[in-house]
């Protein structure tokens, strides 16, 4: 035994004797404070009336949905355990109204289909191990055919069900009595103050582009210290893991759009059509990203460590990255503000991106080198700048080629909109090989301007 230590805790070999609930009872204490759990509680409340999303109601909605199905099949069908019905209820209901109800009528699709096929297949060949493969066969062709996409498999287990059972009729319209109700609970049910996740959108798009904005300004950190292989192969490695953050705000986008569908609460709230060609403008920005990394791990693959670029280089390209990296998050902040509130002025992007391009030149005389001596590295230079160049073009709003998403004065971005314009020179010289082929029609060339690129 030890003597007490002095700190309250009577000690013994190295230990307290405090049991492991007193242990975890003052962790608790010392680090969350009534402070701290005011300003957390605080705070979700505030997420969740941005969003949409209050906590915890989905996971809700659904044990409601499934109880309230059971209780109303017994009611009104007076089985004993209608739990068919509940389980449909339980599959049936989704985030939004729009998904609740597309899978209420497939699950329906499918269990009639199924009842219809068991029905007529078994008046005519019977049960047998053989007939029951031929039913199932056909309704998963059925199942295919009718697109019933994941109830599709509702579709066969459903024929096989009523066939183990010896009365198909009774079987099988209780069957479809049981689906009908727990479908039709599932949407009532979503009805109950449907959500809208527009809100969650814009944030997704503004985390992508911040991402991208922080991803360039670690690899101008990286170019400004070294400009190694082993950098540039981490930097092409993070920029391809991006494609996560970009296929989340993909579904972020498609769940707004879902959620005002069917929804009483669609006048209230809408999808900007800055959002959709936002989200493409940083797809095509995180391209060009990631051909950047490509090209500047090509640079210095296998050079000597003496010929690697010296900070005469290095520096102008780092200011350029970290440049570019400001001008995607200023992209970023002023496509999710047409969400939360009136949209913010494009000052702050447009001074970015004119700070990026005279960067750029800089860049462009720090890396100029003999195209003849050394052919090489005047393509790779050349290739790391036209795409950054490209990516600005991307997010500049007076740039003919960047997205409609802040452009206020464009309705709707169109597919010519999305390449840049050609001089009057070059639109002529695309026409020649047309006109050629098609003499009879020569204004041909003019009526399709999709044929000019």
């Amino acid at each position: 035994m030890t003597a007490p230590s002095g700190r309250g805790l009577t000690l013994t070999r190295g230990r307290s004797h405090l049991s492991a609930l007193d242990h975890l009872r003052s962790y608790a204490v010392r680090s969350v404070s009534v402070p701290d759990a005011a300003r957390w509680s605080r705070e979700t409340w505030v997420r969740a009336r941005r969003s949409g999303r209050l906590p915890g109601w989905g996971t809700a909605k659904i044990a409601v949905a499934t109880a309230a199905a059971y209780a109303v099949a017994n009611l009104l069908l007076g089985e004993p355990r209608p739990v068919l019905a509940a389980l449909t209820a339980l599959l049936v209901v989704q985030l939004t109204l729009y998904q609740t109800v597309r899978n209420g009528w497939q699950r329906i699709g499918s269990v009639v289909v199924g009842v219809l096929l068991a029905g007529l297949l078994s008046s005519v060949f019977g049960l047998t191990w053989w007939s029951l493969g031929v039913t199932v066969l056909a309704a998963l062709i059925v199942g295919k055919r009718l697109r019933l996409g994941d109830h599709a498999l509702e579709v066969p287990i459903s024929a096989m069900l009523v066939l183990a059972v010896g009365s198909h009729t009774q079987a099988g319209l209780g069957r479809v009595y049981e689906t009908l109700i727990g479908a039709a609970v599932g949407v009532c049910v979503s009805l109950l103050v449907p959500p809208v996740y527009v809100q969650p959108a814009g944030d997704a798009i503004g985390e992508l582009a911040e991402e991208i904005g922080q991803l360039l300004h670690s690899v101008a950190a990286d170019i400004a210290q070294g400009w190694t292989h082993e950098r540039a192969l981490d930097s092409l490695r993070r920029a391809r893991g991006l494609e996560g953050a970009v296929g989340d705000a993909r579904r972020a986008l498609a769940e707004a759009e879902d959620s005002l569908r069917l929804n009483p609460r669609r006048r209230a709230a809408h999808v900007p059509e800055t959002l959709r060609s936002g989200l493409t403008a940083l797809e095509y920005s995180l391209i060009h990203v990631r051909v950047t990394c490509r090209c500047m791990a090509d640079r210095v693959y296998g050079v000597p460590g003496v010929d690697l670029p010296g900070p005469e280089v290095r520096r102008p390209l780092a200011d350029l990255l970290h440049s570019a990296g400001d001008a995607v998050k200023a992209f970023g902040d002023l496509v999710a503000s047409d969400v939360a509130g009136p949209a913010r002025d494009d000052a702050g992007l447009r001074r970015a991106v004119l700070r990026a391009r005279a960067l750029r030149d800089a860049a462009s005389t720090a890396m100029l080198v003999d195209a003849r001596e050394e052919p090489a590295i005047w393509r790779v230079h050349g290739a790391v700048l036209g795409h950054l160049d490209r990516l600005l073009d991307e997010i500049d709003p007076d740039a003919d080629a960047a997205a409609h998403a802040i452009n206020r004065l464009v309705p709707a971005a169109s597919a010519t909109a999305l390449l840049p314009k050609l001089s009057t020179a070059g639109r002529r010289r695309f026409r020649r090989p047309v006109c050629a082929i098609d003499p009879v029609r020569p204004e041909r060339c003019v009526r399709a301007p999709a044929e000019e690129v």
